[in-house]
């Protein structure tokens, strides 16, 4: 580890799109993977660095963000027989193949140093870890991750007509979906593999533990 100190998330953000503009400057598609688990902040943290990175490429290349969330098996099969054996969710929750797809893109339609952002969990697998020139691992505890997820999910939801749907919430993701994710811990260490490892227990205060060159 490199422990490197809690620091605002601006400064987190522009080292960051500094240290990709830099890499990308060599004119070919830049691809980075910000990896890890559900609620942890990957979809607002991919949005900002899309916003500050334009600043710091060349003329005429783009950022290109996708969700990995958008390519996962239905709710109903999240919810199936056979997802309550977490070995089977993890193999089988999310799309590789289109997100190998969307990944690659088009690189001679591409514009020079363009970056490409794919956020979502577990993207550091076997199946994927060949796609992406970087890769960020956000990481917070399993108790926190149901906690925002539940915050999230009672926003979505009218808790007066369904006063049940956050207590089954709760029970699914230690039940199912932390135990899956445990298993992608175990098997991949992505915390260990990434380039860049940050700890973002606070939102607006992210503790960066590897930069890794960056």
């Amino acid at each position: 580890m490199e422990p490197q100190g809690v620091t605002s998330r601006t400064e987190v953000l522009e080292r960051l799109a500094r240290g990709l503009a830099s890499r990308a400057s060599s004119g070919r598609v830049l691809r980075l993977a910000i990896d890890g688990p559900d609620a942890v902040g990957k979809s607002t943290f991919a949005r900002d660095l899309d916003d500050v990175l334009h600043r710091f490429l060349p003329d005429g290349a783009e950022v290109r963000r996708f969700s990995a969330d958008n390519h996962m098996i239905s709710i109903q099969g999240r919810r199936s027989a056979q997802a309550a054996d977490p070995r089977w969710l993890y193999d089988n929750f999310l799309d590789l193949k289109r997100i190998r797809e969307i990944a690659r893109g088009v690189p001679e339609t591409s514009p020079s140093g363009s970056v490409v952002i794919i956020e979502g969990m577990t993207l550091q697998r076997p199946e994927l870890a060949d796609l992406w020139d970087v890769t960020v691992y956000m990481s917070v505890s399993a108790e926190l991750t149901i906690e925002r997820a539940g915050a999230r999910y009672a926003s979505l939801i009218d808790v007066t007509e369904e006063p049940d749907e956050i207590g089954d919430m709760e029970r699914r993701y230690r039940e199912r979906y932390m135990p899956a994710y445990r298993l992608y811990i175990d098997d991949v260490a992505p915390h260990e593999r990434a380039d860049i490892f940050v700890d973002m227990t606070d939102f607006d205060a992210p503790r960066v533990e590897r930069w890794n060159g960056f």
